[in-house]
């Protein structure tokens, strides 16, 4: 046994020394083998949606479009096997979720709710028509109708507007009686609430392996939080059901491919038509 080894080991030097082709074998890393996917999607289009209103935390329900822009992105997604899925805890978002995930042939893939996901709370401007509230809004930042603010502040109008709301709810400019844990909240409250959610599921998913993740949560919030971890953001709206892929590696998120894509939706209404 003694000579088997001493041999073995003069194979190795004598490959080193002399230029000979040595394979090592190592274990792959951490960050290879357990890269997580996270698929972040826009909830389809809702009655609040079509009405112009604002939604925020309260809780509209999906149109027939709504669910038929879910199931398309269902079947754009076909394929691609998803180990979890999670969801803020409104209606709108879950259903798209449990539509998603039947006609991608993910069925079987758990839910999970949680109000860290769910659309920026506007406290007590939910459900005010947001046409009549773009004066209010432009006015706090001194511009004279939504149109100009949006277009003076551009990539930092989503954030900005969560703020207007925040501080005019702050202020009790609608002279409502909520409690102060039931207003409107800052774009720092969403951003963080959004990015540690984003991070727990990364984080528990690598541990587990990794694999892809379906997270459907809302507009306003993906685009708040879009806006503090990648220099590609540039403010665009969020369409329904579009996604924006983020890959966890090395213990970092990373936006992979266009922000905000309706290529599976769009894959998904072909293969729709032609059945």
């Amino acid at each position: 046994m003694k000579i088997k080894k001493a041999t073995a080991m003069c194979a190795v030097l004598s490959g080193i020394m002399f230029g000979g082709a040595v394979t090592v074998s190592t274990p792959a890393s951490a960050s290879s083998k357990d890269q997580v996917t996270i698929y972040l999607t826009r909830h389809g289009e809702t009655t609040g949606n079509v009405m112009q209103r604002v939604q925020g935390s309260s809780d509209f329900p999906l149109t027939k479009n709504g669910i038929e822009v879910a199931n398309d992105l269902g079947y754009g997604l076909k394929g691609i096997k998803f180990k979890h899925a999670y969801t803020g805890n409104l209606t709108r978002q879950e259903v798209t979720a449990q539509h998603v995930l039947k006609y991608s042939n993910n069925k079987g893939t758990k839910i999970t709710t949680t109000p860290k996901l769910r659309e920026g709370g506007y406290g007590s401007f939910e459900g005010d028509s947001i046409a009549a509230d773009n004066q209010k809004i432009a006015n706090v930042y001194g511009y004279q109708d939504g149109k100009e603010f949006q277009q003076a502040t551009g990539k930092n109008y989503w954030n900005k507007l969560q703020d207007a709301y925040y501080k005019l709810d702050s202020e009790n400019s609608q002279s409502t009686n909520l409690a102060k844990s039931d207003r409107a909240e800052s774009a720092n409250q969403v951003q963080k609430r959004m990015s540690s959610e984003l991070l727990h599921i990364a984080k528990t998913t690598q541990k587990q392996g990794g694999g892809n993740v379906l997270v459907v949560s809302s507009g306003m919030s993906i685009n708040e939080y879009l806006s503090t971890m990648t220099n590609k953001y540039e403010g665009k709206p969020m369409q329904n059901a579009a996604v924006t892929k983020l890959v966890y590696k090395n213990g970092k998120f990373k936006v992979q491919g266009p922000i905000g894509t309706l290529h599976y939706v769009n894959k998904g209404q072909k293969i729709a038509a032609d059945k």
